[in-house]
């Protein structure tokens, strides 16, 4: 894995089994610990800001289950009975609406 750039050096302790392993892997690959490490490193980051990512979506889920059985408790237990769909034209329609009138009281003004 070349990778370019700038690297900060990192002085790390391993165990000599680790150390040993590594050494093995870097050299089968025909490549240096250190890139070996860098590679492992590069892995480790991405797996734990994935389980990270996953972590705060599990959380948020949560929170919203939470929040739902709260809103269920105020209401006594009735879910809110909305048709969307409906909702969503009526939405349109009063938009709609408000456009004519806008789009008369301009053409009301120009004349």
């Amino acid at each position: 894995m070349a990778t370019t750039g700038q690297k900060y050096r990192a002085q790390i302790l391993l165990e000599p089994e680790q150390h040993k392993k590594l050494a093995e892997i870097a050299s089968r690959a025909g490549r240096s610990v250190s890139d070996v490490v860098r590679e492992a490193v590069a892995e480790y980051v991405v797996t734990r800001t994935h389980e990270d990512e996953r972590e705060r979506r599990l959380n948020a889920l949560e929170r919203i289950k939470r929040h739902r059985e709260e809103m269920l408790r105020e209401r006594g237990g009735k879910p809110f009975e909305i048709d969307v769909v409906e909702l969503i034209n009526q939405m349109r329609e009063e938009r709609d609406n408000e456009l004519l009138t806008a789009s008369d009281n301009l053409a009301l003004r120009r004349s």
